[in-house]
């Protein structure tokens, strides 16, 4: 996670991932360097009890754990204060978020807090649509969700001016190495779709124009 708690960033533009149930594990860290060739400070802040990470084999515990404390609600309260913060900083401040941390990522977007919002499965978004997103919204669907129907909720999302939606034939995990429901080639075009939407140019390509 960058930080700079004093003087003026390198950069003008924050990118905050919130993390899944297991919180900040290898997969969040993998987006995180991912987006180290762009234009962006990267924030990974943990808002589960001291910082826990869980295994994936211990999913069961891990989301029971993570219902108890902090559960959706109170996560994205907590990202709502973490990107507020960084506005005296920066001129823009976006948001990843995946499964959990889409969905306080979408909550988020309706506090004004961020600028845009990326929400890749985040599945109770079905529970929160009367959300009114105040920043620009892409919201990615996997297809194969047995707990709801997918287009449905996506034609709902659409209905808003400022929220694209994208399905892909996959299963929820998809862009996360460490599933088995992990799909590289739709996970390749999910992160282009989301370097796109928000905005964020490569430092390469800067200083080679």
């Amino acid at each position: 996670m960058t930080d700079h708690p004093l003087g003026t960033p390198p950069h003008d533009t924050a990118v905050v991932i919130a993390h899944e149930i297991y919180g900040v594990n290898d997969h969040i860290a993998g987006v995180a360097k991912a987006l180290e060739p762009y234009q962006c400070d990267v924030f990974t802040p943990s808002f589960l009890p001291s910082g826990a990470v869980y295994p994936r084999e211990e999913e069961s515990r891990a989301y029971s754990e993570f219902m108890r404390a902090p559960g959706v609600t109170r996560m994205s309260e907590a990202l709502t204060k973490f990107t507020e913060g960084l506005r005296e900083r920066y001129r823009r401040v976006l948001c990843i978020g995946f499964s959990v941390g889409a969905t306080s990522a979408w909550l988020t977007s309706g506090t004004g807090a961020v600028d845009k919002a990326v929400c890749i499965y985040g599945s109770r978004i079905r529970d929160h649509l009367d959300v009114q997103p105040a920043a620009p919204c892409l919201v990615v669907f996997a297809e194969q969700e047995p707990s709801y129907s997918v287009p449905a909720v996506a034609e709902r999302l659409a209905a808003h001016a400022d929220v694209a939606t994208e399905i892909y034939p996959c299963s929820h995990g998809f862009c996360d190495p460490g599933s088995p429901n992990y799909s590289a080639e739709h996970s390749h075009q999910a992160w282009n779709s989301t370097t796109r939407f928000l905005g964020l140019s490569q430092r390469n390509r800067e200083l080679s124009g």
